[in-house]
């Protein structure tokens, strides 16, 4: 017994990194209790009909901007990039559901090669990859009422006959669910950062990705209204117009003090918007 905590006492003074992320976790109030606090004080109760949000571009476009302005939003507190870490889950759960429906008999027994995928619940595999989100997103603080992430990775993660469904998949882990598509002028946005480094061959190829992707994010946001929205950053920028748009869609009041405020803030990559708001000091990603 005195060796193992010994060693125990070793190990952890070896990796006292791992010690305080074990002791985070411990630590970590429980979802439940996260959740009433959200939905029981007023920085975090919003008025938005929209449970999540989901932030939909590419690197470069000003989604971080856009991301800074959504979070000063009452209720909302909508996280950054993650490698779009939560869409693998997609086909699990698209697996998950075959799996469930067979039409194999016997499988309640031990004999069976599917033995026990009769109980498999894609309902309770949503709970919990909602509650996973959730504790990744937001492990010790209240939730917000409208919570979510902003990704540039969905161009070249998603394919033409998926993009559809991984998008209406994202927004049903914590219903309603809203995407809001960001697209820059695309001289702009490629004028910068990682993308002047590419060949002039890589850079036609990645171009006309990032072509087809707005073509699928604006026929997406056409067909559907009532949850979709296509957001340029030249009109963000240029005036309050956009945003008041975008308010009026998530079903909250639009400041225009919050706007300005926003646009007054530095985001990431240095950037000037042309005619915007601020007289163009305005800082994007």
């Amino acid at each position: 017994m005195s060796m193992h905590l010994l060693h125990t006492v070793h190990y952890i003074l070896q990796n006292p990194t791992w010690a305080f992320a074990r002791a985070g976790t411990w630590l970590r109030p429980p979802t439940w209790l996260r959740a009433l606090l959200g939905a029981a004080m007023p920085p975090w109760r919003g008025t938005s009909r929209f449970r999540s949000v989901y932030v939909v571009t590419y690197g470069r476009s000003g989604s971080t901007l856009l991301t800074g302005y959504l979070t000063h939003l009452p209720g909302f507190d909508i996280k950054g990039e993650n490698y779009l870490f939560p869409l693998p889950l997609a086909d699990a759960e698209e697996r998950l559901a075959a799996a469930a429906r067979l039409p194999y008999q016997g499988r309640s027994k031990p004999a069976s090669p599917w033995y026990g995928s009769h109980e498999f619940s894609t309902l309770q595999w949503k709970r919990d990859v909602r509650r996973a989100l959730l504790n990744q997103l937001y492990p010790f603080r209240p939730i917000p009422k409208t919570i979510g992430f902003k990704e540039i990775r969905w161009w070249y993660r998603t394919t033409e006959e998926d993009f559809e469904q991984k998008l209406r998949w994202i927004t049903s882990i914590r219903k309603p669910g809203a995407i809001i598509f960001l697209t820059r002028n695309l001289d702009d946005t490629m004028a910068g950062a990682w993308w002047v480094k590419l060949s002039d061959e890589e850079r036609v190829r990645q171009r006309a990705a990032l072509e087809d992707f707005e073509r699928r994010a604006a026929a997406y946001a056409h067909a559907n209204p009532d949850h979709a929205i296509h957001v340029t950053y030249e009109a963000f920028c240029a005036d309050s117009r956009e945003a008041q748009r975008l308010c009026a869609m998530l079903g909250v009041r639009f400041r225009e003090d919050v706007y300005r405020q926003t646009l007054g803030e530095r985001y990431s990559y240095p950037s000037k918007p042309q005619g915007g708001a601020n007289g163009g000091t305005t800082a994007s990603a």
